[in-house]
């Protein structure tokens, strides 16, 4: 049913899901779990406890089976889950394409209460009280759909009813980072509250909280300051925390009134009805600029005693429907979009120079550049665009952020500068399409975007403090980048060029993490390491002018 459903209205392609999830797979599973078999994301079901943490139901078909099995996934990695994409040994390289389209949620009515061309079903609600399905469970057999008590979104269009999972809608929409989504289903209001610094007696300033971005100061802006949103998510909060039941139904509203616009991929389950498979982008809410500082992290991001900076930014975009990027480079924003949009400011000829040490106005600077330049309506934008990794095609304008300006704020450490250097490979032709993901163990996902996170060691016994990993996926192979914050003398850079990038997995990592450590910066069996590629060291030499980076892929490249 499904292979037909499924190659009727697409074809397999490349995808990259960016994630590992055999963990899953096992834990679920068990002994009837099969590595080299193809499982294909059908369905999101309802939210569970799981060994103390929030996980999705996700319902896989089995193709040697062709019968449906139920793992449970960290609701973080879910965006990389789309329905249609096939997993083997718990990586994804295929899923199938279906159809790209636009469509709007209309502005909220406020003597309606309602959106006029948003709906919603529920399919526990749908069989108890014996009424028509929008979604019917004989033309979509997942098993269970008939109880499945997840309210999902309808939109009505003028030909065709769209179907959106509750839990797809969730992870896009309410912020950019997935650790927003953790924290609203997985603690009460007060402590939720806390760990986003919504109570935090600033005003209307916003404080990045750690394990957040930039562009999540949009959703808690609104959370902190608009009565319609804290109706909204401490409704969806209550909800998921108000009984002791181990599975929770979602149903997850738009968290603002204005018009709502979306890029999805649809898979046609017949002429009147459609299934959104995947969320491509979705706007953000208009405003003007935002104030935020970011909180000090439990990382090398800022040294003892450092206040963080405040700044402002106002996020840009045109229209969803045009696919035109402002300021935008070959690749989308990838995981912490404020950091790739602060490279391509400083992309755009001398801009950031000029303002900087000319004291020129923004548009002066721009007049002065040789670049290409998109430039921006009069007029406020309607919109702002905001999205994830993994389900990007980069022809979206996902939220856009200027810090003052145009001037970009000072890198605070070498973690930082290694990220900015490597973002500047996004437009370098010898290196693109480029990758970033920066490594954090602690995490269920291990790759956690374009965020600086150092890794210590529980043992307080090396001049080595603090380690930054980085991967890197780029035209000339995929690199791994190591350094490290030490007290006294800094050390130089690892660099390695895996042969194989699935072979180079998290305890490969941490070998090398070990080594790092009890070698004060030095690898103490390079021999070792090397049987996973070329293995090099490179220098921090001084001056912007001088990639770290760029110098690290490069001696990996030269012949000894």
């Amino acid at each position: 049913m499904f292979d037909t459903l499924f190659e009727n209205n697409g074809k397999k392609v490349k995808y990259m899901g960016m994630v590992d999830i055999q963990s899953y797979f096992k834990v679920c599973l068990g002994r009837f779990y099969k590595p080299k078999t193809e499982y294909i994301v059908l369905w999101y079901g309802q939210i569970y406890y799981h060994r103390g943490l929030r996980s999705v139901q996700v319902y896989f078909l089995d193709s040697s089976t062709n019968k449906q099995v139920v793992v449970g996934v960290s609701i973080k990695s879910i965006l990389k889950l789309p329905i249609g994409s096939i997993w083997v040994g718990g990586r994804c390289e295929e899923k199938y394409e279906f159809e790209t389209l636009y469509t709007t949620l209309d502005a909220y009515d406020n003597e309606k209460y309602k959106r006029p061309n948003l709906a919603y079903t529920n399919h526990f609600g749908i069989s108890k009280d014996k009424d028509e399905y929008i979604l019917k469970p004989d033309s979509y057999p997942v098993d269970d759909i008939k109880t499945d008590s997840n309210t999902n979104l309808v939109v009505q269009t003028d030909t065709v009813k769209i179907i959106i999972p509750s839990v797809l809608f969730f992870v896009a929409h309410y912020g950019v980072s997935k650790e927003i989504n953790k924290v609203l289903i997985s603690w009460h209001k007060q402590e939720v509250e806390e760990r986003l610094n919504i109570n935090d007696n600033c005003g209307d300033l916003i404080t990045i909280p750690d394990r957040c971005v930039i562009a999540d100061a949009v959703f808690l802006y609104y959370l902190k300051t608009n009565n319609h949103t804290k109706g909204v998510v401490w409704s969806l909060n209550k909800r998921m925390l108000n009984n002791n039941k181990q599975y929770h139904s979602l149903k997850a509203e738009p968290y603002h009134k204005q018009e709502l616009q979306l890029k999805i991929v649809g898979l046609r389950i017949n002429d009147q009805t459609m299934l959104c498979t995947e969320i491509l982008g979705i706007s953000m809410p208009q405003g003007d600029a935002i104030e935020y500082r970011i909180d000090k992290p439990n990382s090398a991001t800022y040294g003892d005693g450092t206040d963080p900076q405040t700044l402002k930014f106002r996020a840009i975009y045109n229209t969803i429907e045009s696919d035109e990027i402002i300021l935008e480079a070959e690749r989308d924003a990838n995981n912490v979009t404020t950091a790739v949009v602060r490279h391509r400011v400083e992309q755009i000829g001398l801009i950031r120079k000029l303002v900087k040490y000319k004291n020129l106005a923004l548009n002066e600077a721009i007049d002065s550049c040789n670049s290409k330049i998109i430039r921006l309506p009069q007029n406020t934008p309607d919109a702002f665009a905001d999205g994830e990794n993994g389900n990007a095609n980069g022809d979206i304008g996902r939220v856009q952020v200027l810090a003052d300006i145009g001037a970009m704020p000072s890198i605070k450490n070498n973690f930082e500068r290694i990220l900015r250097y490597a973002q500047n490979l996004k437009v370098t032709l010898a290196y693109a399409p480029v990758v970033i993901d920066c490594v954090n163990l602690a995490h269920d996902d291990i790759f956690i975007g374009e965020i600086v996170r150092g890794m210590r060691r529980r043992k307080n016994d090396s001049d080595v403090k603090v380690v930054f990993v980085m991967r890197l996926i780029t035209k000339l192979g995929v690199f791994y980048l190591f350094d490290c914050k030490k007290i006294g003398s800094q050390t130089s850079g690892v660099v390695i060029r895996v042969k194989e990038q699935n072979a180079f997995t998290e305890e490969s990592i941490r070998q090398v993490l070990g080594q790092l450590f009890s070698g004060n910066g030095r690898l103490s069996d390079v021999n070792a390491i090397s049987e996973f590629g070329i293995v090099r060291y490179f220098k921090h030499t001084n001056g912007d002018d001088i990639n770290w980076v760029k110098q690290a892929i490069g001696n990996c490249l030269k012949k000894k």
